[in-house]
């Protein structure tokens, strides 16, 4: 029976999402056809839309001056930027498109349990709903029908949204002429995410997760990620506003560096 938990779903169309799309870089095929063979059972594929994602090595700026000095970090930080940019556009495509609803996945995004969609995305008490995160902060303490309130986490490789959060993030996220300077005062596109949509936009997160990120190298951090499970919302950690105001402040204080001496 369907008890709206995050464990499985009806169709999409009783899943309450308009539209899926999916980011993939065009220069990792490999990637994009793992990911249809891992959702190819689960994902109804005619509301599917692959994004070709913005490559950070391609962004005008990458490499220069002031941003960039020959260090080692460099294609960590063009794979963020990258990062923010992609979920930018996919969010505008998902508007252009009249979806109320979207589900954004990241091409390294695995189901994490059988089944199809979650039911919790047919729910209208969320503005997002993380299918799999890390670190969520200011958990419920008893998760309710397999989803637990929180005021943000960490990840982008599986979340949804709806249309007024979606059209604030438009606003907010980089373009391709502020993003350098955005990744030099945010760091990166799931820290900006898990201070700021909290603080005006309901938050939830499936529990157990939906969705986990495949084991191996990673495009933005040039690292192998060798596990991925996600965490539990009830051990998540805890924040206030006067954290988020210290983050932000040493936020300033690292971007006023990187202006100076680069990433």
């Amino acid at each position: 029976m369907d008890n709206g938990q995050c464990g499985g779903s009806g169709l999409m169309g009783d899943a309450g999402i308009d539209g899926i799309i999916v980011i993939n870089l065009d220069r990792r095929p490999d990637r994009w056809a793992e990911f249809q063979a891992d959702w190819q059972e689960i994902l109804p594929w005619a509301r599917v839309v692959r994004l070709s994602a913005s490559d950070g090595r391609s962004i005008a700026g990458f490499g220069q001056r002031p941003w960039f000095r020959g260090r080692k970090r460099d294609l960590t930080w063009a794979g963020r930027a990258g990062c923010a940019l992609s979920h930018g556009r996919a969010l505008r495509e998902a508007q252009a498109r009249g979806w109320r609803r979207v589900l954004i996945l990241e091409d390294d995004a695995v189901p994490a349990v059988g089944g199809r969609l979650p039911a919790i995305l047919a729910q209208a008490d969320w503005d997002m709903l993380y299918l799999g995160a890390s670190k969520p902060q200011n958990a419920d303490r008893h998760p309710r029908a397999g989803v637990a309130r929180i005021s943000g986490a960490l990840d982008t490789h599986a979340y949804a949204v709806t249309a007024p959060l979606r059209d604030w993030l438009i606003e907010q996220l980089p373009t391709e002429a502020t993003v350098w300077a955005w990744i030099a005062r945010e760091g990166a596109v799931d820290r900006w995410m898990r201070r700021e949509i909290g603080r005006r936009f309901s938050i939830a997160l499936c529990q157990p997760i939906y969705a986990g990120q495949r084991i191996g190298p990673s495009d933005i951090t040039q690292r192998v990620q060798t596990v991925y499970g996600g965490d539990d919302a009830v051990a998540g950690e805890r924040s206030n506003a006067l954290i988020r105001n210290g983050e932000r402040l040493m936020n300033a204080l690292r971007s006023a560096r990187r202006h100076a001496v680069g990433f």
